[in-house]
């Protein structure tokens, strides 16, 4: 630096560089408005700087838009269930099973009782099953007779609503001997095989010749819905008469 040039010094004050040159305070203060000034201004400038407010109309718009389509979708799927739901049981029986339920399916509900008392009729054996408590809780039953001897084969079948009604009637009747009727028999239950659930049976059952109608009504098996009987599913092709033993 050559003589008579006036000093500076650079003073670090907090986190700003200050240039001394000699000004005094107020003008320094003066500058630094300046500048301070001009920068906020610029920045009010910046067409890229955000406004707040400037798009919260459209971010709105959307949003009730969208809010009002996921409502209306709503609204029609619920729609659709519920004129859907009434029919969806006599929908399902009307079509012909894809492919019968395996016979260890975790889904098991039927099960197949053995060493009924062979002069058991259908309805001895109805007021049997309702007796014991399980009236409303079974929607299929089926008790095979011989129709020469007028007597029933010793077993039957019959589907169970669910697997905690399957576990309260398998305790019941696996070792039952409380005939109405004197018998020495012991009724065994095991599962049913190799179709399980109402639907698999009704599919078994509905072009059998035991729905031929020269049989005796107590010789066919039932569907029930709430305890109440319930008409059969319509065969989808032409029956054939049984012949003169029996009928499973």
């Amino acid at each position: 630096m050559e003589a008579g040039d006036e000093e500076e010094q650079i003073i670090v004050k907090g986190t700003f560089l200050d240039l001394d040159n000699g000004s005094s305070l107020v003008d320094r203060y003066k500058l630094f408005r300046k500048s301070k000034t001009d920068s906020q201004l610029h920045d009010k400038l910046d067409p890229k700087v955000y406004e707040p407010g400037k798009y919260s109309d459209d971010v709105q718009s959307r949003l009730d838009e969208s809010i009002h389509c996921n409502r209306v979708q709503q609204e029609l799927a619920e729609q659709a269930w519920q004129s859907v739901q009434p029919q969806l049981v006599a929908v399902l029986l009307a079509q012909p099973l894809s492919q019968p339920v395996p016979e260890h399916s975790e889904r098991r509900t039927t099960v197949m009782m053995k060493n009924i008392p062979n002069n058991y009729t259908r309805d001895m054996f109805l007021a049997l099953v309702n007796g014991e408590g399980f009236e409303g809780l079974y929607d299929f039953v089926y008790l095979p007779c011989d129709f020469n001897r007028d007597a029933n084969l010793g077993y039957a079948f019959i589907n169970l609503i669910s697997a905690d009604a399957v576990e309260a009637f398998w305790d019941t009747f696996a070792g039952f001997s409380n005939w109405v009727l004197p018998t020495a028999k012991v009724c065994q239950v095991s599962w049913s095989g190799p179709h399980q659930g109402l639907i698999a049976h009704v599919e078994r059952y509905r072009n059998s010749p035991v729905m031929h109608k020269s049989v005796r009504d107590d010789y066919k098996p039932v569907i029930l819905a709430s305890g109440v009987r319930q008409p059969f599913p319509s065969p989808t092709k032409k029956i054939k008469a049984p012949g003169k033993t029996s009928s499973r």
